[in-house]
């Protein structure tokens, strides 16, 4: 069974590797993607637990070394890969508009006045 891993690191928690995107994708902390982790304060645990639950996902929750559990709820098995799968989708369109955004920023206004001319004529004249 995929459970979330949640670790106590001073007054924070970090999630790490899918378990943080999964987070990301149900709570909207901020992914890392360099750290590949979310991390968010001490306070907040019990929002990450309810919602967790709600969603029926395992979880377990650790203190200072994995040999301190602290806490953990057992979901349905295949809530884990259902939220996964829906958060990768997400996380990678989010990149990729990221993208697109900079490549606009990047635009002078010629440029910009036809794609945007391009994007009318194609998808509002419907």
């Amino acid at each position: 069974m995929k459970v979330i891993e949640i670790y106590k690191s001073g007054k924070f928690y970090n999630v790490f590797g899918d378990d943080g995107i999964i987070i990301h994708e149900l709570i909207g902390y901020k992914y890392l993607e360099y750290k590949k982790q979310v991390g968010f304060p001490e306070s907040a645990l019990n929002k990450v637990i309810n919602v967790l639950e709600s969603k029926k996902i395992s979880y377990k929750v650790y203190g200072k070394s994995k040999e301190e559990l602290l806490r953990e709820f057992k979901g349905i098995d295949k809530r884990y890969k259902e939220n996964l799968m829906n958060a990768l989708k997400n996380y990678d369109m989010e990149k990729r508009l990221e993208r697109l955004k900079n490549k606009i920023n990047s635009l002078d206004i010629e440029q910009l006045e036809q794609i945007i001319g391009a994007l009318e004529n194609e998808y509002c004249e419907q």
